[in-house]
C-alpha cells in the first residue's frame, strides 16, 4: 500500500484523525511482526501500545522525508530488541536471586532495603493521576487484562493502554532516578 504523505503531514501537525488512520493501517502488522518474534500475545500487544504512545508523544519529530513504513518498523524492531535486552537482564537477576536466596533472606539489611524500595514504589504509585493509578493497579497488582480494565472503567481499550504505558514510564523514570537497586526493583516487582 503506497504511503499517503498528506496523512503523515497531518499526523506530524498533531491531527488525531491522521494518527487514528496510521494506527489502523499499521497496528495489526506491527502486532503480527512483534508476535512472530516474541511468541507472546500480551507482550506483542504491549509493544504495539508502547510504540503508538511514543509515536504520538513525538509526532512533531517525525521526519516526513523518510519512508514512514520503514520508520515505524524500525521503531518496532528496536522496541523488540529492547524487550529482549530487558528480559535478559531480568532473567540473570532472577537467576542470581534464586541461587542466592539463603544469603538474601539471612541478610537483615536486604529485607530492610526491600521494604524501603517497596514503600518508595507505593508512594510513587500514589502520585499517579487517579484514573492512571486505577488502570495501573488493576493491571499490575491484580493481573487484569487491558480489555477488562477498559470495560470496568468504561473507557476505550486504547485509553486504558495509554494510561498504563504512561504510568509505567513515570514509575520507571521516578525509580530509576533513585539508585540502580531501585531500577532493578522496578523491573522485577513493578513492571
Amino acid at each position: 500500500m503506497p504511503e499517503d504523505k498528506t496523512i503523515i503531514y497531518r499526523f506530524k501537525d498533531g491531527d488525531a484523525a491522521a494518527f487514528d488512520t496510521i494506527y489502523h493501517q499499521y497496528s495489526k502488522r506491527i502486532y503480527n511482526f512483534a508476535y512472530g518474534l516474541i511468541k507472546d500475545q500480551d507482550t506483542a500487544a504491549e509493544i504495539v501500545q508502547e510504540i503508538f504512545v511514543n509515536l504520538w508523544e513525538k509526532h512533531e519529530q517525525v521526519n516526513i522525508e523518510l519512508n514512514f513504513k520503514n520508520y515505524i518498523f524500525t521503531i518496532t524492531y528496536n522496541s523488540i530488541r529492547k524487550y529482549y535486552r530487558n528480559k535478559s537482564i531480568e532473567t540473570r537477576v532472577k537467576d542470581y536471586l534464586l541461587n542466592n536466596t539463603p544469603e538474601i533472606i539471612e541478610n537483615t539489611d536486604g529485607g530492610i532495603i526491600f521494604n524501603e524500595l517497596l514503600d518508595l514504589a507505593n508512594k510513587t504509585i500514589e502520585k499517579l493521576p487517579p484514573k492512571r493509578k486505577m488502570v495501573y493497579k488493576l493491571s499490575r497488582q491484580e493481573g487484569i487484562k487491558i480489555k477488562e480494565i477498559a470495560r470496568r472503567l468504561d473507557i476505550s481499550t486504547r485509553t486504558a493502554e495509554n494510561h498504563l504505558a504512561k504510568a509505567l514510564k513515570y514509575l520507571e523514570e521516578e525509580l530509576a532516578g533513585s539508585t540502580m537497586i531501585s531500577l532493578l526493583f522496578y523491573h522485577l516487582f513493578i513492571n
